[in-house]
Protein backbone atom coordinates (compact mmCIF):
# COMPACT_ATOMS: atom_id res chain seq x y z
CA UNK A 1 0.00 0.00 0.00
CA UNK A 2 1.28 3.49 -0.57
CA UNK A 3 2.35 6.11 1.63
CA UNK A 4 0.80 9.75 1.46
CA UNK A 5 2.69 11.75 -1.76
CA UNK A 6 4.37 14.66 -1.15
CA UNK A 7 1.42 16.86 -2.14
CA UNK A 8 -0.59 15.19 0.50
CA UNK A 9 2.36 15.87 3.19
CA UNK A 10 2.33 19.56 2.57
CA UNK A 11 -0.88 19.75 2.87
CA UNK A 12 -0.93 18.17 6.14
CA UNK A 13 2.32 20.03 7.46
CA UNK A 14 0.47 23.23 6.14
CA UNK A 15 -2.98 22.15 8.11
CA UNK A 16 -0.58 21.68 11.37
CA UNK A 17 1.11 24.76 10.95
CA UNK A 18 -2.15 26.79 11.10
CA UNK A 19 -3.48 25.00 14.09
CA UNK A 20 -0.07 25.26 15.62
CA UNK A 21 -0.32 28.75 14.99
CA UNK A 22 -4.06 29.27 16.30
CA UNK A 23 -3.63 27.29 19.05
CA UNK A 24 -1.05 29.81 20.36
CA UNK A 25 -2.68 32.71 19.11
CA UNK A 26 -5.86 32.12 20.98
CA UNK A 27 -4.04 31.56 24.30
CA UNK A 28 -2.30 34.67 24.04
CA UNK A 29 -4.57 36.80 22.49
CA UNK A 30 -8.24 35.87 22.45
CA UNK A 31 -10.53 34.31 19.96
CA UNK A 32 -11.89 37.29 18.93
CA UNK A 33 -8.83 39.37 19.03
CA UNK A 34 -7.73 36.79 16.81
CA UNK A 35 -7.52 37.51 13.25
CA UNK A 36 -7.02 34.59 10.26
CA UNK A 37 -4.85 37.10 8.92
CA UNK A 38 -2.88 36.81 12.30
CA UNK A 39 -2.96 33.16 12.14
CA UNK A 40 -1.95 32.96 8.24
CA UNK A 41 1.01 35.34 9.47
CA UNK A 42 2.35 33.44 12.33
CA UNK A 43 1.90 30.05 9.60
CA UNK A 44 3.65 32.00 6.84
CA UNK A 45 0.86 30.67 4.72
CA UNK A 46 -1.70 33.04 2.56
CA UNK A 47 -5.77 33.31 3.57
CA UNK A 48 -6.49 31.09 0.54
CA UNK A 49 -4.57 27.90 1.86
CA UNK A 50 -6.26 28.71 5.34
CA UNK A 51 -9.66 28.70 3.58
CA UNK A 52 -8.35 25.56 1.87
CA UNK A 53 -8.68 23.70 5.17
CA UNK A 54 -10.95 25.72 7.55
CA UNK A 55 -14.18 27.37 6.35
CA UNK A 56 -13.83 30.04 9.32
CA UNK A 57 -11.69 30.92 12.41
CA UNK A 58 -14.78 29.19 14.49
CA UNK A 59 -14.14 25.86 12.75
CA UNK A 60 -10.64 26.06 13.89
CA UNK A 61 -11.71 26.30 17.57
CA UNK A 62 -13.81 23.64 17.49
CA UNK A 63 -11.92 21.27 16.48
CA UNK A 64 -9.25 22.53 19.00
CA UNK A 65 -11.86 22.32 21.24
CA UNK A 66 -12.54 18.84 20.27
CA UNK A 67 -9.46 17.63 20.55
CA UNK A 68 -8.73 18.81 24.03
CA UNK A 69 -12.01 16.79 24.96
CA UNK A 70 -10.89 13.86 23.29
CA UNK A 71 -8.30 14.40 25.05
CA UNK A 72 -9.54 14.24 28.75
CA UNK A 73 -12.18 11.56 27.41
CA UNK A 74 -9.07 9.12 27.20
CA UNK A 75 -7.98 9.93 30.68
CA UNK A 76 -11.44 9.03 31.68
CA UNK A 77 -11.38 5.63 29.53
CA UNK A 78 -8.27 4.73 30.44
CA UNK A 79 -9.67 5.33 34.60
CA UNK A 80 -12.75 3.35 33.36
CA UNK A 81 -10.30 0.30 32.31
CA UNK A 82 -8.24 0.48 35.73
CA UNK A 83 -10.91 0.30 37.71
CA UNK A 84 -12.53 -2.72 35.89
CA UNK A 85 -8.71 -4.73 35.76
CA UNK A 86 -8.81 -3.97 39.64
CA UNK A 87 -11.77 -5.18 41.30
CA UNK A 88 -10.38 -5.04 44.89
CA UNK A 89 -9.34 -0.95 44.42
CA UNK A 90 -10.37 2.34 45.31
CA UNK A 91 -12.64 2.78 42.62
CA UNK A 92 -13.97 6.15 44.04
CA UNK A 93 -10.42 7.23 44.84
CA UNK A 94 -9.27 6.85 40.71
CA UNK A 95 -12.82 8.85 39.88
CA UNK A 96 -11.66 11.27 42.26
CA UNK A 97 -7.95 11.27 40.69
CA UNK A 98 -9.57 11.94 37.22
CA UNK A 99 -11.52 14.77 38.54
CA UNK A 100 -8.73 17.12 40.04
CA UNK A 101 -6.55 16.16 37.15
CA UNK A 102 -9.18 17.59 35.12
CA UNK A 103 -9.33 20.88 36.99
CA UNK A 104 -5.97 20.88 37.58
CA UNK A 105 -5.13 21.52 34.03
CA UNK A 106 -6.75 24.96 34.62
CA UNK A 107 -4.01 26.14 36.69
CA UNK A 108 -1.39 23.69 34.80
CA UNK A 109 -2.30 24.22 31.20
CA UNK A 110 -2.63 27.45 29.66
CA UNK A 111 -4.54 26.13 26.32
CA UNK A 112 -6.72 24.15 28.04
CA UNK A 113 -7.91 26.88 30.30
CA UNK A 114 -8.76 29.29 27.49
CA UNK A 115 -10.24 26.92 25.49
CA UNK A 116 -12.80 26.13 28.49
CA UNK A 117 -13.31 29.76 29.15
CA UNK A 118 -13.76 30.90 25.84
CA UNK A 119 -16.02 27.43 24.25
CA UNK A 120 -19.30 28.82 25.20
CA UNK A 121 -19.14 32.07 23.91
CA UNK A 122 -17.32 31.49 21.02
CA UNK A 123 -19.24 27.89 19.69
CA UNK A 124 -22.83 29.17 20.83
CA UNK A 125 -24.97 25.78 20.24
CA UNK A 126 -22.31 23.85 18.67
CA UNK A 127 -20.33 23.78 22.07
CA UNK A 128 -23.13 22.14 23.61
CA UNK A 129 -23.21 19.50 20.91
CA UNK A 130 -19.39 19.01 20.81
CA UNK A 131 -19.90 18.11 24.60
CA UNK A 132 -22.73 15.76 24.32
CA UNK A 133 -20.76 13.87 21.45
CA UNK A 134 -17.09 14.21 22.68
CA UNK A 135 -17.16 14.48 26.78
CA UNK A 136 -20.05 12.84 27.75
CA UNK A 137 -19.69 9.22 26.89
CA UNK A 138 -16.57 8.78 28.48
CA UNK A 139 -18.28 9.73 31.64
CA UNK A 140 -20.98 7.56 30.99
CA UNK A 141 -18.50 4.67 30.50
CA UNK A 142 -16.70 5.64 33.77
CA UNK A 143 -20.09 5.55 35.94
CA UNK A 144 -21.60 2.66 33.68
CA UNK A 145 -17.99 0.87 35.04
CA UNK A 146 -18.82 2.10 38.62
CA UNK A 147 -22.51 0.43 38.11
CA UNK A 148 -21.22 -2.75 37.26
CA UNK A 149 -18.69 -2.93 40.56
CA UNK A 150 -21.51 -2.30 42.66
CA UNK A 151 -19.79 1.19 43.91
CA UNK A 152 -22.83 3.55 42.66
CA UNK A 153 -26.30 3.64 44.20
CA UNK A 154 -28.80 1.02 42.37
CA UNK A 155 -30.94 3.77 41.08
CA UNK A 156 -28.40 6.52 39.36
CA UNK A 157 -29.18 7.27 36.31
CA UNK A 158 -26.61 6.95 34.12
CA UNK A 159 -27.18 9.55 31.31
CA UNK A 160 -28.47 11.88 33.12
CA UNK A 161 -25.65 11.99 35.58
CA UNK A 162 -23.15 12.05 33.37
CA UNK A 163 -24.43 15.13 31.88
CA UNK A 164 -24.77 16.68 35.05
CA UNK A 165 -20.97 16.07 36.08
CA UNK A 166 -19.76 17.38 32.76
CA UNK A 167 -22.05 20.70 33.65
CA UNK A 168 -20.29 20.95 36.81
CA UNK A 169 -16.67 20.14 35.67
CA UNK A 170 -16.82 22.86 32.82
CA UNK A 171 -18.33 25.47 35.22
CA UNK A 172 -15.63 24.66 37.98
CA UNK A 173 -13.09 25.28 35.14
CA UNK A 174 -14.84 28.75 34.91
CA UNK A 175 -14.48 29.48 38.28
CA UNK A 176 -11.12 28.32 38.81
CA UNK A 177 -9.84 30.56 35.56
CA UNK A 178 -11.51 33.61 36.53
CA UNK A 179 -10.28 33.09 40.56
CA UNK A 180 -7.55 35.64 41.73
CA UNK A 181 -6.07 32.88 43.77
CA UNK A 182 -6.42 29.52 41.57
CA UNK A 183 -5.10 27.28 43.86
CA UNK A 184 -7.61 27.80 46.25
CA UNK A 185 -10.38 28.03 43.88
CA UNK A 186 -9.15 24.88 42.67
CA UNK A 187 -9.38 23.62 46.46
CA UNK A 188 -13.20 24.36 47.19
CA UNK A 189 -14.14 23.38 43.47
CA UNK A 190 -12.78 20.23 43.92
CA UNK A 191 -14.04 19.48 47.40
CA UNK A 192 -17.88 20.53 46.05
CA UNK A 193 -17.81 18.32 43.11
CA UNK A 194 -16.56 15.77 45.44
CA UNK A 195 -19.17 16.05 47.89
CA UNK A 196 -21.71 15.56 45.31
CA UNK A 197 -20.20 12.90 44.06
CA UNK A 198 -19.85 11.30 47.33
CA UNK A 199 -24.03 10.92 47.08
CA UNK A 200 -23.79 8.76 44.14
CA UNK A 201 -21.80 6.40 45.67
CA UNK A 202 -23.54 2.80 47.33
CA UNK A 203 -23.51 3.15 51.12
CA UNK A 204 -20.95 0.55 51.35
CA UNK A 205 -18.37 2.28 49.30
CA UNK A 206 -19.09 5.90 50.36
CA UNK A 207 -16.54 6.33 52.94
CA UNK A 208 -14.23 5.37 50.78
CA UNK A 209 -14.71 8.84 49.16
CA UNK A 210 -11.89 11.22 50.20
CA UNK A 211 -12.91 14.51 50.25
CA UNK A 212 -9.18 15.64 50.96
CA UNK A 213 -8.02 13.83 47.72
CA UNK A 214 -5.07 15.44 46.44
CA UNK A 215 -5.89 18.84 48.35
CA UNK A 216 -3.33 21.52 50.11
CA UNK A 217 -3.74 22.18 53.55
CA UNK A 218 -5.61 25.72 53.30
CA UNK A 219 -8.91 23.77 51.69
CA UNK A 220 -11.82 25.16 52.96
CA UNK A 221 -13.63 23.81 55.78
Amino acid sequence: MRGPNRRQMYAEQTRADLVAAARKLFVDNGFADTSVEAVTGAALVSKGTFYHHFPDKKAMFAELYTELLEQVGALSDATSEAVRASPDGSAMTAVSNLTHAFLRRTIDDPLHRELMVQAPSVLGERYRQINDAVAQPPIERLLTALAERGDLKPDVPVATTARLLLAGLCEGNQIIAAATDRESALTRTFRAIALLMSGLAAEDVSATVDLNQSLPDSADA
